[in-house]
């Protein structure tokens, strides 16, 4: 086995003896530095340690429910001699120096600071552990672990299996008898208290009162504030009352009724008309049917209104401080006006081909697609700036300025009206883009009937009115809608189903228009230079009152008379025109004209509407409608 040189780091000194010191380098005091890490999950940590702190002590923990007792003796008076740090583990016991570790010595007055594992018990200093000695007094933060139970003192004091006595607030008892906790605190399988703080949360305690935002999840149901769902809890007794069976529904009688022994006779509710179908349909009416869209009635109707321009070339939002718009049966697209803030007045201008810009308007929901023909400056007394920007739906492309005069007509071939109205939205044989929607009787055209100098849709509204109709936009996309003025003779309404039902909560009244028209039941109608003609009465009347006559040069049909007759005859007599307003709600969005409403108010009115306007002044948000009604 090698030699090992013994290394002195400090020079030797003549003189007395000199002890010889191994492992000390003279750099401190010869004890590294250790780390201590505690890793544990809230509450109910304990820690029981005796540290020799020789340097600075740094403890980092999380919160909440730390707590520390400590006591810190600092003794300026301790020797510090060169071998302060030797342990030895089986000497011969005799006097040590200060800070020795003896294992078998006699026991004696020992500094401060020292640990002995088993020494005879005798008083010792502040902060030793006995781990075998008969209990007696010790001083603070001493811990016992076997020992009688006795009073200890110093707050934090800890006894694993003593008898429970008073625990100061804070302290966490694995096993004893559950005692009030403050807030914040959660008790999982204590016996339930009563008055628990707020933010408190049982998972199996009896159900008792609890306060806002506790949720009891086994307990018999008590009252809970508004917004918190219970799912599973018991449920509560039903209050005293009595339960009235529902009587039975009449049985409905058919439309049919067979005599016995006899044939079953076929019925005709509507008058016999040119076609050769039959029509087949129930005469009996049981009254009024429901509405397609049936408001509600509620207390209170909450809508939280909005109105935005959306430039969709750009995508740029422009949101309206003032927005109108109003569309007619008369009229074939939509007429807009909107106040919007100075800052938008840099996606006012024409797209990049020199057309004005497309917006896409949307009103609570509903989308329209509009153009953006006008722009002005509005400075007036306001406190701000704003702009003024106008203009109409996206039909009014197919009309001057923006579109020239060509001429149309059916020369060489003879074509429905439905086809006609398709040609004339063609540029050779081409279409421009735009669909139609034709809800009108269809009938024949002969070739050469029908000519006309103007625009597309000077071409498309000249089809409409020949047979008692008009053109309606779509909303968003490029097609026409041809719609019946009357789809039903006004003295039918009664048995008509109405598209809206809207209460008098719902609706206001502004005003009512009466209006007294001829009370004519018999008119002529026919074609110019092909065709029909003759008159058309009302049935059940003597057709004495004839109106004046109408010719058109597209009535080729009796189909084309008949619808053009309805059209004349059902707009006489008294009429009321009533205007409602009311809120653009979820359920029925914006009205269109052509629909048919059901006001419920003091009085039942049942009628078509015939113009729908919209008015935003933010917050507000209104559309107004003028219903025609007939007595």
């Amino acid at each position: 086995m090698p030699a090992i040189d013994l290394v002195f780091k400090k020079p030797w000194k003549a003189g007395n003896p000199v002890d010889l010191v191994f492992g000390d380098d003279g750099g401190g005091s010869g004890i590294p530095d250790a780390t201590l890490l505690i890793a544990a999950r809230m509450p109910g940590l304990r820690i029981r340690s005796l540290v020799h702190v020789r340097r600075d002590l740094v403890a980092a923990c999380r919160m909440p429910g730390v707590r520390c007792s400590a006591v810190v003796r600092y003794n300026t008076d301790t020797p510090r001699p060169v071998v302060a740090d030797v342990a030895s583990m089986a000497q011969q016991a005799r006097p040590v120096a200060e800070a020795w570790i003896s294992g078998w010595q006699s026991t004696d007055s020992l500094p401060e600071g020292w640990t002995s594992a088993a020494q005879e018990a005798t008083p010792l200093l502040d902060q030793f552990g006995v781990v075998w000695k008969d209990g007696q007094r010790l001083n603070a933060a001493a811990l016992g672990r076997f020992q009688q139970a006795q009073a200890l003192q110093g707050a934090a004091a800890q006894a694993r299996w003593q008898n429970g006595i008073g625990v100061r607030v804070g302290t966490v008892a694995t096993t004893q008898d559950a005692v009030a906790t403050r807030a914040g605190w959660r008790v999982r399988f204590q016996e339930s208290l009563r008055d628990r703080r707020l933010l408190l949360e049982t998972s199996a305690q009896d159900a008792v009162g609890l306060q806002y935002l506790l949720t009891d999840g086994a307990g018999p149901s008590v009252p809970l504030y508004t917004g918190y769902l219970v799912r599973y809890q018991q449920a509560m007794k039903p209050p005293a009352g009595k339960s009235v069976p529902k009587p039975p529904e009449p049985e409905k009688s058919g439309c049919y009724e067979q005599l016995v022994g006899g044939p079953i006779e076929l019925l005709f509710c509507k008058p016999w008309s040119a076609s050769s179908a039959l029509v087949f349909a129930c005469c009996k009416s049981s009254g009024p049917q429901p509405g397609k869209v049936i408001v509600p009635v509620r207390k209170v109707y909450v809508v939280l209104n909005q109105v935005m321009l959306t430039r969709l070339d750009t995508g740029a939002e422009l949101p309206a401080l003032g927005f109108n718009m109003s569309l007619d049966f008369q009229s074939w697209t939509w007429n807009w006006t909107a106040s919007l803030h100075k800052d938008a007045a840099v996606h006012l201008g024409r797209d990049r081909d020199g057309d004005p810009a497309l917006l896409m308007a949307n009103i609570n929901g509903v989308p329209f697609k509009l153009r953006l023909e006008r722009t002005s400056r509005d400075r007036g007394f306001m406190p701000q700036e704003r702009w003024s920007v106008s203009g109409r739906g996206i039909a009014a492309v197919l009309s001057e300025p923006w579109a020239k005069s060509m001429p149309f007509g059916n020369p060489t071939q003879t074509l429905t009206a439905q086809q006609l109205a398709i040609e004339a939205l063609k540029v050779n044989g081409v279409s421009i883009g735009w669909d139609v929607d034709w809800q009108l009787e269809d009938w024949q055209v002969p070739a050469g009937a029908w000519a006309l100098q103007g625009s597309y849709m000077d071409a498309i509204n000249d089809i409409a009115e020949a047979a008692g109709g008009y053109v309606q936009p779509h909303n968003t996309d490029q097609v026409l809608r041809i719609l019946p003025k009357y789809p039903v003779a006004p003295w039918n309404w009664g048995d008509v189903t109405p598209d809206f039902e809207i209460p008098a909560a719902v609706a206001e009244v502004e005003g009512t228009e009466f209006v007294d028209k001829p009370d004519y039941n018999r008119v002529f109608v026919g074609g110019v230079s092909a065709g029909v003609f003759g008159p058309i009465t009302r049935a059940g009347t003597a057709g004495d009152l004839i109106a004046p006559q109408v010719t058109h040069a597209l009535i080729t049909d009796a189909t084309a008379q008949r619808q053009r007759g309805l059209a004349e005859l059902a707009n006489t007599n008294r009429q009321a025109i009533l205007t409602l307003t009311m809120q653009v709600l979820p359920e029925v969005g914006v009205i269109l004209p052509g629909n048919f409403v059901r006001h419920q108010g003091y009085e039942t009115s049942m009628g078509i509407v015939r113009s729908t306007s919209v008015n935003w002044a933010a917050p507000k948000l209104r559309q107004t409608l003028e219903v025609e009604t007939h007595a």
